[in-house]
């Protein structure tokens, strides 16, 4: 049985801060000397950087979805102040 995952903005940060201390973990493994070591690391981090980039996608995503379906006055724009007349 597979857990479903909230997709939350809150989630979405949440997991986004944990793939990066995963993350700065591994890059301090590929500066060890051991090249068997380093090019783990690098694999693993090939894989975290993946998923921190779909995590931002996803936030980004939230975001302009809860922009977009939040009431906005007349002349708004996303993320700027409402337009003076």
């Amino acid at each position: 049985m597979t857990k479903k995952t909230p997709q939350g903005l809150g989630d979405l940060v949440s997991r986004l801060a944990q793939t990066n201390v995963e993350l700065w973990h591994e890059e301090d493994k590929a500066r060890e000397p051991e090249d068997a070591g380093v090019a783990r690391a690098k694999r693993q981090i090939d894989l975290l950087n993946q998923r921190r980039n779909d995590l931002i996608e996803a936030i980004d995503d939230q975001f302009l979805q809860n922009s977009l379906s939040s009431p906005r006055k007349r002349g708004s724009r996303i993320g700027f102040p409402p337009a003076r007349e």
